[in-house]
């Protein structure tokens, strides 16, 4: 008499693909259940359209992928360069439509602030243009108030108020020259994670619902008036 035996299960591959326009270098991921495979940023800033498309194909040939293995995309909804945004959700939408994909927004400060995840406090400073940053706080996993666009000094002045120990991060952190030796409750992070990061976005993006019809970057425009954290 035989025994039956379970049939024998192959895993699939889930990976995600996850793409950041947001700031002047752009780039891309592939993250398959929460490893990162790959991470490439184009070689030259600001040419999102016609460089984020192949650097996608580039990662997925340099690691024998095919794209029929991708489960999901993932993109940086904002805040960031209005062109930018628009150029890589609209790469995004076409990539996913094409495969029959779901594809993500993914909020850009959220990506920096899960970098720090030690950190009780955090300001994601986002670099905007000329002397404007895109600024947001957190406490704990939760943001505090709406994302703002202020001037750098605006800025300073509120982190030279603060009463409580907070940790900055973001790409405009380094765009900010001060000695942040002057702000005793501040703390700067590390290098490596004030810059942009298409891992944490497809990291973010891999999961939640398909928003190929109703996904539309964040835009913020400058306003007036501070917030106290």
């Amino acid at each position: 008499m035989k025994t039956a035996r379970a049939p024998i299960t192959i895993p699939v591959r889930m990976i995600t693909l996850g793409m950041d326009s947001s700031e002047a270098y752009g780039g891309a991921a592939l993250v398959d259940d929460g490893q990162l495979i790959a991470e490439a940023f184009m070689e030259q800033p600001l040419r999102h359209s016609e460089e984020l498309l192949p650097l996608v194909g580039q990662l997925l040939t340099a690691h024998d992928i095919e794209r029929t293995a991708i489960g999901r995309v993932a993109v940086n909804r904002g805040p960031g360069s209005f062109t930018g945004l628009r150029i890589g959700i609209a790469t995004a939408k076409g990539f996913a439509h094409a495969l029959g994909l779901p594809v993500a927004g993914v909020d850009g400060t959220r990506v920096y602030r899960e970098r720090v995840p030690a950190a009780r406090r955090v300001c994601v400073i986002i670099k905007n243009r000329r002397d404007l940053f895109y600024v947001q706080w957190f406490t704990g996993a939760d943001p505090h108030g709406d994302i703002r666009v202020i001037s750098r000094d605006e800025l300073l002045a509120e982190l030279g108020q603060l009463t409580r120990e907070v940790t900055v991060v973001g790409s405009g952190v380094d765009e900010i020259d001060c000695d942040w030796r002057e702000f005793p409750y501040v703390t700067v992070a590390a290098s490596a994670v004030n810059r942009p990061s298409p891992e944490w976005v497809a990291r973010l993006g891999q999961s939640g619902p398909d928003e190929l019809y109703g996904l539309d970057p964040v835009y913020v425009e400058p306003a007036l008036g501070k917030q106290r954290f």
